[in-house]
This record gives structure tokens, sequence and C-alpha cells, in this order.
């Protein structure tokens, strides 16, 4: 699934991996790997790794309070759901030497749809409809279908195979997931297949540093003492694309240390705090969130009990007073504009009222370039260059020019970026009672 939709609900495969079922509810026939459960061991899945970095709270609510949600899924997760299984007919009928047509497949897959769907499938994009989808998903599969006839291309060798790999020596830790299709190339060459409904394409950058199947390439080379080379084959089905990747060993080693190191930082967590993103409008845990909880309970009030209700009046006398204070300092801005413009006329620096004073600041300061100037990316690459960003490490501007005036820093570092300020009037006021 697509970073959103695997974010509301599971797809069959991702509740295969929180419950350590096979896909379908059908027991598993293939389990490749080097790990070993054991009795009252965590097995861990990718699905659960992203989870906590996703939402450490949502985590909480899924894995460790186990809190039931009337929400089943969402319509994309739903979709997914449905092409998995239909391609996932098609090649397992193939190794019966059974090719089905589009037709069949379509059939197949729309007769699953109507048996799966219900009314508790969320659809956030309110603008589509559930027809919307289940085309959607037709095309994926019309797409596909027509990109790989026959099917020759490679040989399957099995579907939804589960793996199941220790990530450290002790064997402590332990992973399971499904690949989708693993297939054989020949010449020593496995690819692990699988399919994506996101309607989003991610840069090869981003698929080069992917955990899911790179950890899953670790099963395969494990069970296939042939194996050379494994590729990792996403089929974007969304975009009629297929795109790849591979793994050195030295870059799998590492993913296993670093899954590891996520491990320990949730298995040590001691708060899980919401992690609020994009992502939230597909979680299936929203109304039960500190973040959304309020907002759902309103959503369901008539308009006059809306009004009548404690937050929602705070709220509201919150927003005016912060308005009013906006106005206010506004128009403090404009009454320090005229102050000083008295003063400079006068030639003072304090100006005095019934009970009050106002005090006139002034100093010519250096100012170096923001984040909006041209020359900012050249003054930041200055900085690198002398080292001077390992003490500037986010280009804090008022230290870096409090540190240049007091010439508190290295002077050929000074001398680099001294180019790059430009001296300003800087005019504050400060009032006090006389």
């Amino acid at each position: 699934m697509g970073e959103k939709q695997a974010s509301l609900g599971e797809s069959t495969k991702d509740h295969a991996e929180k419950s350590g079922t096979a896909v379908n509810g059908k027991d598993a026939k293939v389990t490749i790997g080097d790990g070993i459960e054991k009795e009252g061991q965590t097995t861990y899945s990718h699905s659960r790794l992203s989870t906590f970095e996703q939402c450490p709270l949502k985590f909480k609510f899924g894995y460790i309070d186990k809190l039931e949600t009337e929400i089943e899924g969402s319509i994309e997760s739903f979709l997914g759901s449905r092409v998995h299984e239909a391609l996932e007919k098609l090649y397992k009928d193939l190794k019966f030497e059974k090719e089905n047509t589009i037709q069949e497949l379509l059939d197949f897959y729309n007769s699953e749809w109507e048996k799966h769907w219900t009314g508790n499938i969320l659809v956030v994009r309110k603008e589509y409809n559930s027809e919307n989808y289940r085309k959607m998903g037709e095309r994926f599969i019309i797409d596909y279908y027509n990109r790989y006839k026959p099917f020759n291309q490679t040989r399957t060798i099995g579907l939804e195979i589960r793996i199941l790999i220790k990530l450290d020596d002790d064997g402590r830790y332990v992973l399971q997931g499904f690949i989708d299709r693993l297939s054989y190339a020949g010449d020593g060459v496995y690819e692990i297949h699988d399919y994506k409904t996101a309607n989003t394409l991610p840069d090869q950058e981003k698929l080069d540093s992917d955990r899911q199947l790179a950890l899953y390439a670790i099963a395969v080379k494990h069970k296939y003492r042939d194996c050379q080379k494994v590729r990792l084959i996403w089929h974007y089905l969304a975009f009629d694309k297929e795109v790849s990747s591979e793994r050195t060993e030295a870059q799998l080693a590492r993913l296993k240390s670093e899954s590891v190191n996520l491990i320990k930082e949730i298995e040590s967590a001691k708060e899980f705090p919401p992690k609020e993103s994009a992502l939230c409008e597909w979680c299936e845990y929203r109304p039960h969130c500190p973040r959304f909880k309020h907002l759902y309970k309103v959503e369901e009030l008539e308009p006059v009990a809306f009004r009548k209700d404690e937050g929602v009046g705070l709220v509201n006398e919150y927003s005016k007073l912060r308005d009013e204070e906006s106005r206010i300092k506004k128009e403090l801005e404009k009454m320090s504009e005229k102050i000083m413009a008295f003063a400079d006329q006068h030639k003072v620096d304090r100006v005095y009222g019934s009970d009050t004073r106002v005090t006139i600041w002034q100093k010519n300061c250096i100012k170096f370039p923001g984040k909006q100037d041209m020359d900012y990316p050249e003054f930041v690459k200055a900085l690198r260059e002398s080292g001077a960003l390992q003490e500037f490490s986010t280009v804090d501007k008022w230290k870096l020019e409090k540190a240049f005036e007091q010439v508190d820093m290295d002077p050929e570092v000074m001398e680099k970026i001294a180019k790059f300020g430009k001296r300003e009037l800087v005019k504050r006021v400060y009032s006090s009672k006389r």
C-alpha cells in the first residue's frame, strides 16, 4: 500500500503481520529466513516499526492497548487488498497452467469487492465514492495484465511467502513479513515483487532506502544458497510503472542493526506522544486521539448544542482575544514608528507621557542574510567550508551576529563571512513607568 493508504486500517497482509497468521486466514505453507519464534517473544514487522515511526500514540493504541475501532479500514487499504487478491489469483492459476483472461480476473476482483464491502469503510476524500475506487482497481489490473502477458518474464517461486528473520546474533529480535511474489530470473538472480496501489510515485532515492523489501531480501539470501543477487521490484499500478533497487551485504547488515536499534527504542519507550501529520486523516484511532477526540464529539452536536459546548466557547473567546491582540500589536508598531519619528525630529532618545516614559534604543548592527535572501545559500556554503556550522549548526542569525560583533569567533571564519554582513540601524522602543 502507499504511505497514506497504509496509515488507516490494515490490508489483509498488514493484519497477518500483526497477528502472525498467514494471508487470507490460511496457514502459511512456506516460511523462509533464519528466524525462530519463541513463546512469549514479540515478533516485529515492517508495519509495526513504521507505525511507531509514524506516530508513537498510534502504535500504543494498536499494539499495546489493542484498541478496537468501529472503522474497519480505509477505502485505499480495501482497494489494495482486492487488487492484491486478483494478482495473487493470476499467478496461482498460472502455476497450474491456467491463464485467466482479463475478464475472468475482473469478475473475481468485483466479486471479492462485493463480498467484503461494508458501510464501515472510511472514504476520506469525499469528492470520490466507492465506485470511483473500484474502477481504479479495474484499471490497475487491466494495465498490469496487458504489460506482462504472457507472464513468462521470470519463474514464480511462491506467492504471499512468509519471511521470518533474526535481526541479531542471539535471535532475540525477530521480524516477519509477507512477500507478494517471489520469482527466479535465472543465473542466481531472485526477484521480490511488491504491488503498490498508491497515487504517489516515490523517487529512486526513497526506494533505495526502503526498509521493507530490503529486509525480505535477507530471508531470500538465507533460504536460497545459489542466490547471487536479489532485485527489489515495486509495481506502482496507478502509473503502470515498474521500479527496482538492490542492496549490498554491507547495506543489509546496517539495516538489521538500525532495525534492532528502533526496536530497542520502542521497547524502552515510557511515553507515546501523538505525532500529527497529513496521515492523521487516514487513522482509525482519530476518535480516541487527544488531538481529535473533542472534534469528533462536537461534530455530532446540533448547532445550538455545539455553541453551548464549554470547549467551543473557550476557544472562540480565546480566538477573539488573539485577534484583538494582533490588532493591538499592529497599532503599537505604528505608534512606535511615530514616537521614533518624533524623537528624531526633536533630537531626543526619551519621550515622556503623563505616567509613562518611552526610551528609544538604536545601534548600528551587523546583519547577515536570512533564508529568503538570494545570497543565503552562498553564505551557508561559506560557513560550512570554514567549519563554523559545527557551532552555528542551524545558522542561528542572532547568535552568529552577536559573536561577530563581539569578535568572539575564529578570525578566519570572520574573514570568510564578512562580505555577507551589512550594517543596519536597528531601533527599538522600551516603555516604563515614570
